[in-house]
């Protein structure tokens, strides 16, 4: 299997980390990480906000954004937020996106207790 692609954090554009954050799934997903006390979760976790198919899209535009890294671990592949590189990079950006997110009541998510932590 080849290696997952992550990008330079110094090399991440605002535009690219904006544009991913705007989807209501991917924010969903960054709140579940989030509110997960920051730790690698199975991506077969977040099924309750789209199909596999879907949710592989948006985990790669995450990722590609500098949000989360992967991680393969035999068949499974985790996912965390990047949350030091991002705060060094973005101080506060990914905070107060979280928060706000927090407040929405249309933002899809997971049910209580639902990520599959490793």
């Amino acid at each position: 299997m080849k290696p997952v692609f992550h990008p330079d954090m110094d090399a991440v554009e605002p535009a690219a980390v904006f544009a991913a954050l705007a989807d209501p799934i991917r924010l969903g997903i960054v709140v579940a990480l989030a509110d997960g006390v920051e730790v690698e979760a199975r991506c077969g976790s977040f099924n309750d906000l789209a199909s596999p198919s879907l949710l592989t899209y948006h985990f790669t535009k995450l990722r590609e954004a500098g949000v989360t890294r992967a991680r393969v671990d035999g068949t499974a592949r985790l996912i965390s937020l990047r949350r030091e590189e991002f705060d060094r990079r973005f101080p506060g950006l990914l905070d107060s996106v979280i928060e706000a997110a927090r407040r929405d009541p249309n933002l899809p998510r997971l049910p209580e207790g639902h990520l599959c932590r490793v």
